[in-house]
């Protein structure tokens, strides 16, 4: 199997994320003080907890799993699909080049222990719906091997364990590679572009959504208001300036998401817009509606 990774940041591809990812804040921003973080979208919940307090948190991981996602849609040889892996590459510098991880020499460290702390968490997802209540708990990865600190002649790969490989293998939201690199070095705007993605891309009709929702949704309860609704403006105008066409109006008591351009289509007009269509033959994400 060849496993040379192909970057993906080019005018002719998109870059992918997991459903999931754009339904709910999936990891925390910043570093957590409790033991467990729950993020809540209507129906569905997450429940994430690291292991020994060792929690993957900020806009690496968030970036990697948007690079996995990614690869797997662009069937890229590193993918081993029936073994659940994924191949990285053969450098430090390659990796968070193609991963689009902003980084410098001396972040090289908290890279890696951002994508180990990944892969050792832990995750509940809760689904509500008229038939009744589903939950699912388990880790994000059986293996991580990063030798990129070690012996970079070594293959590094991330083995997902079966339920986190389900998330990852779902209908996917495509998006802007040129909006993702604007905002990957921050986490929020990160997660409030995926769901702004998922909401806008074809949508009929305008959507409200509260504050005390979208608290819920990124961040969890008890977190200040005032602070979060500050943090989520400044991160909102970071994905305006590179969204110009987003139609989303802040109000007191929410936000207003209107019919908009795809991101796709956003400052991206050589792009062939066909390739950034979810292909609805690809199996829908079992856990959450």
């Amino acid at each position: 199997m060849n496993h040379d990774i192909v970057p993906t940041d080019n005018n002719n591809s998109y870059r992918y994320t997991p459903s999931v990812m754009s339904k709910l804040s999936f990891l925390p921003q910043t570093k957590p003080t409790t033991p467990s973080v729950v993020k809540t979208n209507g129906r569905s919940s997450i429940t994430v907890s690291a292991s020994n307090g060792e929690w993957a948190y900020g806009a690496a991981p968030r970036m990697f799993l948007i690079h996995i996602r990614s690869l797997i849609k662009n069937g890229s040889d590193c993918v081993d699909a029936e073994r659940h892996t994924v191949y990285l590459d053969d450098t430090y510098n390659s990796f968070c080049k193609n991963a689009g991880i902003h980084y410098l020499g001396s972040s090289k460290d908290n890279v890696m222990q951002m994508v180990k702390n990944l892969a050792t968490t832990s995750i509940i997802l809760k689904n509500w719906s008229a038939d009744g209540f589903i939950a699912h708990s388990f880790f994000v990865a059986n293996t991580v091997a990063l030798n990129y600190m070690t012996d970079e002649n070594k293959k590094s790969f991330i083995e997902f364990s079966p339920q986190m490989w389900a998330l990852l293998t779902e209908n996917c939201v495509p998006l802007n590679p040129y909006i993702v690199r604007r905002l990957r070095s921050d986490a929020l705007a990160l997660d409030i572009y995926q769901w702004l993605a998922f909401r806008a891309n074809g949508a009929r009709r305008e959507t409200r959504v509260t504050w005390e929702a979208l608290l819920m949704q990124f961040k969890y309860d008890g977190y200040p208001m005032r602070e979060f609704r500050r943090k989520f403006k400044r991160a909102l105008e970071k994905i305006q300036l590179a969204w110009p066409e987003l139609k989303v109006e802040i109000t007191e008591t929410g936000v207003i998401v209107r019919p908009s351009l795809p991101s796709i289509q956003s400052a991206n007009d050589d792009a062939d817009t066909d390739a950034g269509v979810a292909d609805d033959n690809e199996p829908m994400n079992p856990f959450v509606s």
